[in-house]
């Protein structure tokens, strides 16, 4: 019988070599048939994880905005839609990355398992897998009931958060009207709020952390505490300082103060320090110790800011008459308002001279130097122009020619 053409085909040899060869190609080939299978399982796994997460965020967020739509409030109800979704995205997207890690890690070990001479490898960390990692899988359903009270505890101070700052926020933006708080102490009791509600959060929540107990946690625990008796002194100082300004309402932003270290106005009340834009727009930050300790606000008055400058004069000039050469020196200087009406008042009566005091409302209070400048100029003009003499507070005698310059000079 004649025998077969060879055509090159390893089967197509007789004999045990030629099975042999045959057997090795079909093990090849059946390998990267399973290489390829489980590749497609992991793309297949990875989109269908994928769409599943889209559709879950999806349909959050379809909820979320049904669940809104019932809160009245346009700011509290864009505040709760957005919170919700954003927790159920976090959720939703820690699933998804669990998902996919399995997803990897079957894969991988599946992978090792079919490729040849890798078994031993694959069974290695097949159980190295499963003996390093379940140990951490049992701590952590251990330990979920205490995050979910963690997670409980973040919710609800978030969700009481919100409500506290919509409530304020709505207050210094005029929306709602309080008689406990204005502008100013509404901003300062919500940060007061948002500190008070997450230290609440954080106690209650700490116990139930994972390793609260542990040694390490103690350490931060004392060191935490140490460092807070130490920078603590100060810091009460300032912080009752600023309680006692703002609440005590002895100063708010736009009004005109003098403090220890100047004076200008004020831009910003904080928990800790204010700042100041002095008449040469300067800013300053003066912490609230000394801003309390010598503090005059001249915004306090009845009509609103109320400057004063002073001016001694002789006996020998009628009182009236310099009464009337200061009202008309600050009725001829810009930026002296009208209304409410400046006047003059006798503060002291002197050995030599009589006291004057010229009281003016400025029309913008940060100009208060330039202010001062035209009307110092106006009441020498008037003065000089009266034939009434300014020699005081340095009053000697009087002088045998008086101290009045000539017509010429104004």
């Amino acid at each position: 019988m004649p025998s077969l053409p060879d055509f090159g085909f390893p089967f197509a040899a007789s004999g045990p070599a030629g099975l042999e060869t045959a057997a090795a190609v079909v093990a090849k080939f059946s390998t990267v048939f399973e290489i390829v299978v489980l590749s497609l399982g992991l793309v297949l796994w990875l989109a269908l994880v994928w769409r599943a997460r889209r559709a879950v965020l999806q349909r959050l967020n379809t909820l979320a905005v049904q669940a809104a739509r019932g809160i009245v409030s346009r700011r509290l109800r864009q505040v709760s839609a957005r919170r919700m979704f954003q927790l159920a995205r976090i959720g939703t997207r820690l699933a998804s990355l669990a998902l996919i890690l399995f997803g990897v890690a079957v894969w991988g070990t599946l992978l090792l398992d079919a490729l040849p001479g890798t078994h031993e490898l694959a069974e290695d960390f097949e159980g190295r897998l499963f003996r390093e990692v379940a140990p951490f899988a049992f701590l952590f359903l251990g330990a979920l009931p205490n995050l979910v009270v963690v997670a409980l505890v973040y919710f609800f101070a978030r969700v009481a958060n919100e409500l506290s700052n919509h409530y304020f926020v709505s207050i210094i933006e005029g929306e709602v009207e309080s008689a406990l708080f204005d502008a100013v102490t509404a901003e300062t009791t919500r940060r007061l709020a948002d500190i008070g509600i997450w230290i609440v959060a954080v106690i209650v929540a700490f116990p139930y952390l994972p390793g609260s107990g542990s040694a390490a946690f103690r350490g931060v625990s004392v060191l935490a505490g140490l460092m807070l008796s130490l920078g603590s002194a100060n810091l009460v100082s300032q912080f009752t300082s600023g309680l006692s300004l703002i609440y005590g309402r002895v100063l708010r932003p736009g009004d005109y103060v003098q403090t220890a270290q100047g004076e200008g106005v004020v831009e910003r009340i904080g928990l800790l320090s204010c700042s100041l834009r002095t008449a040469r727009d300067e800013l300053v930050s003066l912490p609230h110790t000394v801003v309390a300790s010598m503090l005059k606000n001249y915004s306090r008055g009845v009509g609103g800011v109320r400057f004063a400058t002073e001016v001694t004069i002789g006996y020998d000039a009628p009182w009236r008459q310099v009464r009337e050469l200061l009202l008309a020196a600050a009725a001829a200087t810009p930026g002296i308002a009208p209304d409410p009406a400046p006047s003059v008042r006798q503060t002291a009566l002197e050995d030599f001279y009589v006291r004057y005091e010229l009281l003016f409302t400025p029309e913008k209070p940060a100009d208060k130097l330039p202010l001062l400048g035209r009307l110092h100029e106006a009441i020498q003009d008037r003065f000089h122009a009266a034939g009434v003499q300014i020699m005081s507070p340095h009053y000697h005698r009087d002088p045998v020619a008086p101290k009045i310059p000539p017509a010429s000079g104004f």
